[in-house]
Formats: structure tokens, C-alpha cells, sequence
């Protein structure tokens, strides 16, 4: 009897997280996968795509894999959520929403946090499995054939910005006039804005749109990661991702791990922190290492393998009739009926 696994979108930045699992699942023959979609979210999904709550049920799933933070409660299955992004720095990473069976981590420092939440409550399980989007790194081009890829000048430094959306965090207002000063500098620009980003701030960054500086809509970002030779960001889970490449990174008031790369405060230091990581893109790669293997050690392309047999475990021990209630969270459950009715 085949083992049957649904994928719960809410965004559409969880279809690059979930397409590596969903991947290794059809190279098994006792899985069998399907999608459910809310909204509108654009998708390429070759597979059984779901969209109304009845079909669920037909569906059936023993489990339910969800990057986001909340899944419907009253659907069947283990619920396992696997994340949305590395980073630690949003408010909320580490709040116990009452909807998950089973925490997927992605390496040991949020393993041990998880575990130590998990002592407290003992409504949930934490398996450590690694993050499926990063699973694709072992097939990964060189940069320069990767910027070739993209029609890039494979001798021209390329940097990525990739701002959050969070109002506390953002970056992308502030930086705005710092990186139009650098557009004679010789470096190829490319923009990736989340889906969330304020259109007028889209508009500003579109004017500068040539040669050399491309906004790109892709909800894949890792193939661009690395074609860049240095990233930009603020808060953002990119950082995270960016590190198993080994490159510089620029943060715009980060408020944790500010050993990952040049952290500046000021938008005018900007020009000056691009210059010093291009002279000296080692100057934190001792630090970038470190930090990955505490947030994400497995570079070996089966983290989704890890998820699936974590799962499989999980349920075919009955683990989770071990564990107490969960809290009841009313206005939560309400919240998510209202999103996918």
C-alpha cells in the first residue's frame, strides 16, 4: 500500500522548497504525492494538484508537508513542517503554533532549540533531516558556467540583492539611492524582491532596469545565488542559503550572526563594504562555515530522503500517540478555514 504525501502551499516561494522532495518521492514506487494549492499562486506542478478541502479527504494523506506555519488541523495525516527559510532572525521562528505533529529541522542549533521547546510541551517530535531546497547544490554549475546560464559576462562581478519585506527590516528603501550611485561601477546587478514587497518600492528599483541590472522574478533564487560573487540582503533567510557557497555577504542592519559577512548601518557605507568584499572575499569565510554547520551541515543532496524516512518512521512507530494535546488555538484554526475555503 502506497504511502501518500500532500504538499500544503500557501506561497508560491514554498514551490522551490518542496519540488526536491517532491523529486526523490518519484523514485519511489510505494509514494504517491499530490499538491494543494491556495489562491492563485502561479505553478508549473506536474502532478495531482488539489484545491478544494473535500478533495483532501478523498486524497486522504498520511502525512501533510508544510513550509509555512500553519496547516489545516481538522485534514488527516501527520503534520510535518519543514520551514520556510534558515534564518532565525524573524520574529515567531521558534513560536509553537499547535499545528504540527513533527518538526523537520534543518541543522543542529535549531535542532537543540526545538528539542528544548519540545521538553516543555511534549506535543510535538524534532528530527533533524537537513533542508530539502538546498538539495540541488550537489549539481550545482561552476559560477562561471552558472552566469553563462543566465547570458551573464562571466568576467563581470556580479551582485544579488535580495531583500525581505518585513516593515521592522527592510532594506530596500534605504539602499535604493546607494546602489543607483553604483551603476557605473562595472558590476552587473540583480534584484530579487519578495512577493510581498511594496509596489512603489518595485517601481523606484525598475527605473534602473539596463544592461547591467536585472530584477528577476524567479521563486527559485538558489541557481542565482550562484552566478553572484557577492550577495546583499538585510535579514533575510538568503544569507543562510548564500553560505554554502562561500562568497562575501553584505547585511543591512542584521540583528544575529553578524560574523557572516560586513554588516553596515549606515546606507552610505554601502560602496565602501562592496570594494572591501571583492578585495577580500576570505576576509569571513572561517565565520561562513561555521555558521553552516550549525544551521545547515548537510550538503549531500538528501535531505529529502532524511524527510521521507522521518516521516515513514514516525508514522509506522506511532510516535505521536505518545504526545499530549495540542493547544486549541480557536483563532488560529478559524484563520486557516478562512484561507482555504
Amino acid at each position: 500500500m502506497k504511502v501518500k504525501l500532500l504538499f500544503f502551499v500557501t506561497k508560491s516561494y514554498s514551490l522551490s522548497i518542496l519540488k526536491p522532495i517532491d523529486s526523490y518521492c518519484k523514485t519511489l514506487n510505494d509514494l504517491e504525492t499530490a499538491w494543494f494549492i491556495v489562491g492563485k499562486i502561479k505553478n508549473n506542478i506536474k502532478g495531482t494538484v488539489i484545491r478544494e478541502s473535500k478533495q483532501v479527504f478523498d486524497f486522504n494523506p498520511d502525512a501533510i508537508i508544510v513550509p509555512g506555519n500553519v496547516v489545516p488541523d481538522f485534514w488527516p495525516g501527520l503534520k510535518v513542517q519543514i520551514f520556510h527559510g534558515l534564518c532565525e532572525e524573524k520574529k515567531g521562528h521558534y513560536k509553537i503554533t499547535g499545528f504540527f505533529d513533527l518538526y523537520c529541522t534543518p541543522g543542529p542549533l535549531i535542532t537543540e532549540k526545538f528539542e528544548k521547546i519540545k521538553k516543555e510541551k511534549n506535543t510535538f517530535l524534532v528530527k533533524e533531516t537537513g533542508w530539502p531546497k538546498l538539495d540541488d547544490c550537489v549539481n550545482f554549475k561552476s559560477i562561471s558556467d552558472q552566469k553563462t546560464f543566465f547570458s551573464l559576462d562571466s568576467d563581470t562581478k556580479v551582485i544579488l540583492y535580495a531583500p525581505t519585506f518585513s516593515p521592522k527590516y527592510r532594506s530596500s528603501g534605504d539602499l535604493f539611492e546607494p546602489i543607483k550611485k553604483t551603476q557605473d561601477f562595472g558590476y552587473h546587478w540583480v534584484v530579487k524582491f519578495h512577493e510581498l514587497e511594496k509596489k512603489e518600492i518595485i517601481r523606484k528599483y525598475k527605473e534602473l532596469i539596463s544592461s547591467k541590472f536585472t530584477i528577476i522574478e524567479d521563486n527559485n533564487i538558489l541557481l542565482w545565488l550562484n552566478a553572484a560573487d557577492l550577495l546583499i540582503t538585510d535579514t533575510s533567510s538568503v544569507a543562510y542559503e548564500f553560505l554554502i557557497f562561500d562568497r562575501p555577504i553584505i547585511t543591512y542592519n542584521t540583528t544575529t550572526r553578524f560574523e557572516k559577512g560586513i554588516n553596515i548601518t549606515d546606507p552610505d557605507d554601502l560602496t565602501g563594504a562592496i570594494t572591501r568584499s571583492f578585495n577580500d572575499p576570505e576576509e569571513y569565510s572561517e565565520s561562513r562555515q561555521e555558521i553552516l554547520n550549525d544551521i545547515h551541515p548537510y550538503l549531500d543532496g538528501k535531505s529529502s530522503e532524511r524527510l521521507i524516512q522521518s516521516i515513514n518512521e514516525t508514522i509506522d512507530n506511532g510516535e505521536c500517540l505518545k504526545l499530549k494535546k495540542k493547544s486549541l488555538n480557536w483563532f488560529r484554526k478559524w484563520k486557516i478555514r478562512r484561507l482555504i475555503s
